[in-house]
């Protein structure tokens, strides 16, 4: 096959799996991408390459593979910071993966061990850098919502705020921009202010996104999650149970990674609800899927649900298993923050524990 004909036939794999990846057929998406990717190396083709990468970074994010998506996110920025091959990258869509892999690389790293969550920032100031270097300033709206997560992650909140209105505010300000959706913005801000304690604030941007005709089923998912939350800090548990629900029934086609926010905020709203056999099958699912992904950051979360759950339904067998899955969770994320956040947490629970087996006959 000449080169020619070879780049456009990798090419229509990279819009086979752009097109799969926005209709929700994410094994297909991957499938197409892989063989981009090794279509484009075998021509040396470092536009298509970027773009094969950046949809396989994409997708293997979304299926919940921090790890290998970090991996591809890493081999573009190393094209895009050699200047053996940075020229070679001078083009509008090699430009779109580039940008592309300075913010999804630190969303994927939040999710990982072994990089302290402070060194982030250094990759979004590169990230600006390359923005003012290209004139694309513009651009810089998913940079700024990346920064604010990692504020919001070392439990800075009124950083985190303050860079979360920013980015929304530059979203509106440069809707064409490339990057986060207006909605991921919306429901962003709301995490955000909710964690600190302002769900007041934090419901219309969660309310904007279920009233946007044009929101895909995550976006839906995760605002009628926001509204759950927002309803058990009113404490009305019905309502959080009845929003949780239909962001299970959104999230189940998408993918574990998908589920587990959900199925998380189901079982506190059962919970919150008294109803504490339904609390614990959502948060079994959670914790199983949450194994399924791996890593450290969403199983610590799972299965510290599942230990507060277990402690409340008198299970302390259960409980006491869960413990150790915990620890070794914990004590992983801990240096990745430079506190003892995770630990302290794990240890309140094991004292929780000790407290009901002295009280057990």
């Amino acid at each position: 096959m000449a080169d020619g004909q070879g780049v456009w036939a990798a090419g229509l794999l990279v819009d086979e799996a752009w097109a799969a990846y926005s209709e929700d057929r994410y094994q297909e998406a991957l499938a197409a991408a892989s063989r981009a990717v090794e279509a484009a190396g075998q021509l040396d083709d470092l536009v298509l390459l970027a773009r094969a990468l950046w949809i396989e970074a994409s997708t293997l994010q979304l299926l919940g593979d921090d790890a290998a998506a970090l991996a591809r996110f890493t081999q573009i920025l190393a094209m895009a910071d050699d200047p053996a091959t940075s020229s070679r990258l001078d083009h509008p869509d090699a430009a779109m993966a580039v940008f592309s892999a300075y913010r999804n690389w630190t969303e994927s790293a939040r999710h990982l061990t072994g990089i302290p969550v402070r060194e982030l920032f250094g990759v979004l100031e590169a990230g600006e850098r390359w923005l003012t270097a290209t004139g694309r300033r513009d651009w810089r709206a998913s940079l700024l919502l990346q920064r604010a997560l990692v504020h919001h992650r070392l439990g800075e909140r009124d950083a985190a705020v303050a860079a979360a209105e920013e980015a929304l505010a530059a979203a509106i300000q440069h809707p064409d921009a490339p990057g986060n959706t207006l909605n991921s913005f919306r429901f962003e801000l709301g995490d955000i202010l909710r964690d600190a304690g302002r769900s007041a604030e934090a419901a219309p941007h969660y309310q904007a996104v279920l009233d946007d005709p044009g929101a895909n089923p995550y976006a839906r998912s995760v605002g009628h999650q926001g509204l759950a939350r927002c309803a058990l800090a009113a404490g009305d548990a019905a309502a959080a149970r009845r929003q949780a629900r239909s962001a299970v029934l959104l999230a189940e086609p998408l993918g574990d990674d998908a589920l587990c926010n959900p199925l998380d905020v189901l079982a506190q709203a059962c919970r919150d609800d008294g109803d504490l056999d339904a609390a614990w099958q959502a948060a079994a699912r959670r914790l199983e899927a949450a194994r399924r992904i791996g890593g450290h950051y969403r199983p610590y979360y799972a299965a510290r649900t599942a230990v507060d759950i277990a402690l409340d339904r008198g299970d302390l067998p259960t409980a006491r298993q869960l413990l150790g899955e915990l620890d070794e969770h914990a004590a992983a994320l801990d240096p990745t923050t430079g506190d003892t956040t995770y630990t302290s947490e794990a240890e309140q629970r094991r004292q929780r524990l000790a407290n009901l087996e002295r009280a057990s006959p």
